[in-house]
């Protein structure tokens, strides 16, 4: 679902949901330039490609934590996983964004 509105400014609001559900907006000067935004979004939805916009905001070590998380092994195993994950990927690029 997307949508343009003129807001009280002149200013245009293009706004869409995402496939899980969250709303993405964003303010342009101009309506042409609202509708490509909104053309480009929708298109990644219907065709598989679309890639959120805040996305890339997560750190190296969010995920990190995050996939570790998720995995359901034996202990020696996860021990063979945590050692590079604490000593060297988190101290090094923990902080970064994906």
């Amino acid at each position: 679902m997307a949508s343009i509105a003129k807001r009280p400014d002149g200013r245009w609001r293009a706004r869409y949901l995402d496939p899980s559900g969250r709303e993405h907006a964003k303010h342009f000067s101009r309506r042409v330039e609202a509708q490509a935004w909104l053309d480009e979004a929708t298109a990644g939805i219907v065709t598989g490609t679309y890639v959120d916009p805040n996305a890339g905001l997560e750190t190296v070590g969010e995920h990190a934590r995050r996939w570790r998380a998720s995995l359901v092994h034996r202990p020696n195993y996860l021990r063979v996983i945590d050692n590079p994950l604490d000593n060297h990927i988190v101290p090094a690029f923990g902080d970064r964004p994906l």
